[in-house]
């Protein structure tokens, strides 16, 4: 599927949303040193569910939800 107002294939707008969310996720975790023991600071102050789920991908959290 192509979309019709970038012209470009579905699959490259889905992986590019991604990454984003990933980026934004590694860059929080570097600048403040989030590791597995942050769970309950990540779950406080990240209201975003995307950005959210790659940090505790990242981290390797278990989540119930993801």
């Amino acid at each position: 599927m192509i979309s019709s107002e970038t012209k470009e294939p579905l699959s490259v707008i889905i992986k590019e949303s991604l990454f984003r969310n990933y980026s934004a996720a590694e860059y929080l975790i570097k600048k403040y040193n989030l590791t597995k023991a942050d769970k309950e600071k990540i779950d406080k102050n990240i209201t975003d569910e995307k950005l959210k789920k790659a940090i505790y991908e990242i981290l390797g959290i278990n989540s119930g939800k993801y």
